[in-house]
């Protein structure tokens, strides 16, 4: 579990979710000191414009939820 912090990660899939007007990001990626595959989905404000997969970014946490994407 990471309390906070960020860590360096690999986007594997993107994909925007519009519920009700309001735009997401769902995102697949694996952080580059593990094999495991993670996701979350995040607010359209929390990670830079037009994320791709392959990307290489740097993953903001809070009691082990993603607060934030940056493009590295």
């Amino acid at each position: 579990m990471i309390m906070s912090g960020a860590k360096e990660a690999t986007l594997a899939q993107v994909q925007m979710v519009d519920i009700h007007g309001t735009h997401y990001y769902d995102i697949v990626y694996t952080h580059t000191d593990d094999n495991q595959t993670r996701q979350a989905r995040v607010g359209k404000e929390a990670i830079y414009t037009d994320p791709q997969p392959g990307d290489t970014v740097r993953v903001a946490y809070l009691m082990n939820v993603v607060t934030n994407v940056q493009r590295r």
